[in-house]
């Protein structure tokens, strides 16, 4: 009996270890996500809604999604989105849509496009979203002609419920990088600063970049916030220290580059645009060169390189087109080799990747 109790208790330590043997190696495991939209990239699709395709997906196989919220979603009335579908952005598990008219963020999951809810109070004009955390940050021009009155709606996206936080100047385009919320205070030449949100506390820092120097996009790069700007005459490049939160160098463009837009950030190489070229050069670069990598044919009366991106040594180009009927989204080679085109919905205004 004695000796039937010891094997027992043996047996038991052994299945015991293994077990646990079999729980620490479960903790490497690192699990990918699945989904029919776990890799590839979303091509967002401005004047969709209201019947048309929200987004475009495009797989790493190639193979292209004309509508994969529609197709997933049969019984989502699109008629409640709006149009001016402004940004697309993600936190781990889903996906966030903010539409501009609707004045409201629909929310998916980010590999499957189900639909989860809708979001509608305490949003004026709202723009574009970032998340830290357990909440989600989109900004809002409420009145366009007046910038001082712009805020930050704050989403809990444990509940989805909503607060406000204004910002006291413009609030246009934004990013999260290590905790923080940055927040460019500009559009259309008004506004000529960054803000820092620091989510801890709400507490707002503002880094002034000079009279007439209005940000339209930045990038976060090995602690340094780069921020290109234009004021009619001539782009500027700023470099802030954040550690400092301060400017510590400015690169002005010369003033036959015009006005410059679409900063992007990789490998240490900057890329911007000019009407319907791209131009690249060092990111540790005091000079801005004249002579862009490549340009593109476009017949957009309004919709000339309206969205860019580059990611994966390839640039992305969407045409606006003509703002009412299907158009187009370019692939290129760093150094301007057509790739691949793509025909998206109407009114692609951004590239989001999603791997």
């Amino acid at each position: 009996m004695k000796y039937f109790f010891k094997s027992c208790l043996a047996l038991l330590a052994t299945a015991c270890m293994f077990t646990s043997c079999d729980d620490n190696d479960d903790d490497d495991v690192i699990v990918e996500p699945t989904g029919e939209y776990a890799d590839g990239y979303f091509i967002l699709n401005e004047n969709g809604g209201l019947g048309a395709s929200i987004a475009t997906f495009v797989g790493d196989d190639g193979v292209v999604t004309a509508d994969p919220i529609g197709t997933v979603n049969t019984d989502f009335d699109v008629t409640t989105t709006g149009t001016y579908l402004q940004d697309m952005f993600f936190d781990d598990s889903r996906a966030f849509v903010i539409s501009g008219s609707g004045n409201l963020v629909l929310v998916f999951d980010r590999y499957t496009m189900e639909y989860i809810t809708t979001v509608d109070t305490d949003f004026a004009s709202p723009r574009y979203g970032t998340v830290v955390g357990d909440y989600a940050y989109v900004t809002n021009y409420n009145d366009y002609s007046v910038g001082e009155d712009d805020f930050v709606t704050i989403i809990n996206l444990n509940d989805y419920t909503t607060t406000t936080l204004d910002v006291n100047n413009n609030a246009e385009k934004i990013m999260s990088e290590d905790g923080l919320v940055y927040i460019a205070n500009g559009y259309y030449g008004s506004g000529n600063a960054v803000t820092i949100l620091d989510p801890s506390t709400n507490g707002l820092t503002s880094i002034d970049l000079g009279t007439g120097n209005t940000p339209n996009s930045f990038e976060e790069e090995d602690g340094y916030l780069y921020v290109l700007t234009y004021n009619y005459t001539n782009a500027a490049l700023f470099t802030i220290d954040l550690a400092a939160n301060q400017v510590v160098a400015q690169t002005d463009f010369p003033a036959a580059i015009g006005e410059a837009s679409n900063l992007e950030i990789e490998d240490d190489v900057v890329y911007f645009t000019v009407s319907n070229a791209v131009y690249s050069m060092p990111l540790n670069a005091t000079e801005v060169p004249t002579e862009p990598i490549f340009s593109y044919e476009s017949d957009s009366a309004w919709g000339v390189m309206y969205g860019f991106a580059v990611e994966d040594n390839t640039i992305y180009i969407a045409d606006g087109g003509d703002f009412s009927s299907n158009s187009t989204a370019y692939e290129y080679s760093l150094d301007g080799q057509l790739l691949n085109t793509i025909t998206t919905g109407v009114g692609p205004n951004s590239f989001h990747f999603n791997d």
